[in-house]
């Protein structure tokens, strides 16, 4: 029984968390006609600048929810946010003072733009979580009025047969309410339900300390690039060992070298040492010095924040009708701009089924493939970042430094590293070898868009390989095999130039594109929509009337022929491939649908021996490139 029978608050989703993971998960299920009530314990959005890159996979979920051009538009142009560097120091009269170590295209942008925009419509944009999320907030207000409580939190959470309650506190008033849900989102960075729930994280426990200061200055006359996103400072102290610190511009109204805000960040050993252990004046003091900034030069520190770092995912992302995201389900460093994304696309993930679970159109078992898909991508995703978090600093053994050795043995060779000599010019060729793999940290596109969910449930395998993936992480082949991202390629709708993503009318939509002679699978598509009440945007791509791939980049990629098909669910993931015609369309897309619904069951009862399509044995797809 439950313990208040008239709750204060009746809603099909509870959200808990109201940072970028839990904002995205409400704006989306608004747009997919869900009803939310989402609470944050603090009483407003982050004040701190935080994560701010944003790949180009998360911007095509913003684009496809109607807040992308509203990011761009706030966020840096792409002119100022395009490569990383590193620097020697920002001031300092050393002749190793105020040198550029390496500086290389990043996330996207400079000579990366080409590779980036052959994978997606959407390029990356650089925001700040201070400014994103005000942002989604005033996005999911708009959709929910009243469906957004900051400054409450959520304390007790109780779970039946048939749903959830809460019990909020109201951090201002002291009263507390009950909520009543179908479902709870778990968006609260890990603070309160993964306890409540009996969660473990699993992987590397707290291994540093992060310290983040968030400052106004003018840094324009040190920093010699205006199109970095992040500048990397890795200065040679008194004592002869190189310090590290991150200065990062924020904008939010001047970009580049001339921004007014940046964060500052750098690391401490956890314990004693830590990051607790030092005062506001001796953090400000330490960056400083490593910075090597004048005495007297201005900085005005708005806050500084301490936080754990570790590597961990957590052991469950579903228990009962509770589902984790975001940092609740899996934390790691900020290397490699990966935290806040994978954030948003996990309630990119979760929003759409719990949409046609609740709506009745999807069974119970497609919320399992939650957990089934998103929860692999998780744990790379954190085995990535704390790789690329020690690779980060592995140049410093092609300086010559030594830690431990002698200040004067460290002084000469950074002395020699930035001489006009032979000696200099090998030493800086072998720093460049160095830096070479740190394009695991700045270039991963293979990592950011190229995770499938194969052999997921939800998805109705085709019998082809999957393509070989770069162990890099750099390369991206692009293909329309069963459980990959639907390949991104330009065609011509009405004349004007269309994306395939775009493609998707409407969130919650599937999205079914055939070949040009595939007229069978779009009226197969038709009837299947009205039967089971599920939105189904279909197209005869080349055919009189439909999108025409007038440059022949789809053809490439979707490795069928004019008879055959695609179906793409609701978040953009192909689900089913014929590869040609079919003797039976409607009965091999409707078996495809109800797996993607979750009602395989539906279709194991009813298949006949005999497989409604044929479907090609082990091979290459020459249809899909890279």
């Amino acid at each position: 029984m439950n313990a208040n029978p008239r709750p204060d608050h009746h809603v099909p989703v509870l959200i808990v968390g109201g940072g970028g993971s839990g904002l995205t998960a409400s704006l989306a299920l608004s747009d997919l006609g869900v009803g939310s009530l989402l609470v944050e314990r603090h009483p407003s959005t982050s004040v701190q600048p935080k994560a701010h890159i944003l790949n180009a996979r998360t911007m095509e979920i913003f684009a496809h929810h109607g807040v992308a051009e509203d990011v761009y538009r706030e966020g840096s142009p792409p002119e100022n946010c395009g490569a990383m560097v590193w620097l020697s120091s920002l001031g300092g009269d050393e002749p190793y003072d105020r040198q550029v170590l390496h500086r290389t295209s990043a996330y996207g942008g400079g000579e990366l733009a080409e590779r980036y925009a052959l994978a997606s419509a959407q390029p990356h944009a650089n925001l700040g979580q201070r400014w994103l999320e005000p942002l989604l907030r005033r996005h999911a207000e708009k959709r929910a009025p009243g469906g957004l409580l900051f400054h409450h939190e959520l304390t007790a959470l109780d779970e039946d047969p048939d749903g959830v309650t809460a019990t909020v506190l109201d951090r201002g008033s002291g009263r507390t309410s009950t909520v009543r849900a179908a479902y709870v989102v778990a968006a609260d960075g890990g603070k309160t339900i993964g306890r409540l729930r009996g969660i473990p994280m699993e992987g590397t426990p707290t291994f540093l300390e992060w310290i983040n200061l968030h400052v106004r200055a003018d840094f324009s006359p040190f920093i010699p690039y205006d199109d970095a996103v992040v500048n990397r400072v890795s200065s040679l102290s008194e004592d002869g060992t190189l310090e590290h610190c991150g200065v990062v511009p924020m904008g939010p109204d001047r970009w580049g070298r001339h921004s007014r805000e940046w964060t500052l960040m750098f690391s401490r050993p956890p314990g004693a040492e830590g990051a607790a252990a030092l005062d506001d004046e001796t953090i400000v003091t330490m960056v400083r010095r490593t910075l090597k900034l004048p005495d007297g030069h201005p900085m005005d520190v708005e806050s500084i924040s301490r936080w754990p770092v570790e590597g961990t995912v957590a052991r469950r992302f579903r228990s009962g009708r509770v589902f984790l995201v975001g940092d609740a389900a899996h934390r790691h460093p900020p290397s490699g701009a990966l935290g806040l994304n994978t954030g948003v696309q996990d309630a990119h993930n979760l929003a759409w089924k719990l949409a046609l679970v609740l709506d009745g159109a999807a069974d119970d078992a497609l919320l399992d493939t939650y957990e089934s898909e998103r929860r692999p991508v998780a744990r790379r995703v954190v085995e990535r970042a704390l790789f690329s978090l020690f690779n980060q600093i592995a140049f410093t053994a092609g300086t010559g430094v030594v830690h431990g050795a002698h200040p004067d043995w460290n002084r000469a060779q950074m002395t020699a590293l930035f001489s006009d000599t032979p000696d200099g010019e090998t030493r800086r060729a072998v720093l460049r070898e160095y830096f070479d793999t740190n394009r695991i940290t700045t270039a991963h596109l293979g990592l950011e868009m190229g995770y499938d969910y194969a052999g997921a449930d939800s998805v109705t395998p085709d019998g082809t390989p999957r393509p070989r993936q770069d162990p890099l992480g750099l390369h991206y082949p692009q293909t329309a095999r069963p459980g990959s991202r639907l390949p991104h390629a330009w065609l011509v709708e009405d004349g004007r130039r269309t994306a395939t993503h775009r493609l998707h009318r409407a969130p919650g939509s599937f999205l079914l594109l055939a070949g040009d002679r595939g007229a069978a699978w779009v009226e197969a598509a038709r009837l299947l929509s009205r039967r089971h009440g599920v939105r189904i945007d279909a197209y005869a791509v080349g055919a009189e009337g439909a999108p025409a791939d007038a440059e022949g980049r789809w053809k490439e990629l979707r490795g069928h022929d004019e008879d055959g098909v695609v179906l793409v669910r609701p978040d953009g993931f192909v689900t089913m491939r014929g590869h040609s015609a079919c003797a039976d369309p409607l009965r091999a897309v409707e078996e495809a649908l109800l797996t993607a619904l979750g009602r395989g069951r539906e279709v194991s009862a009813g298949r006949s021996p005999q497989p409604v399509c044929a479907r090609p044995g082990p091979r290459t797809e020459e249809g899909d490139a890279g």
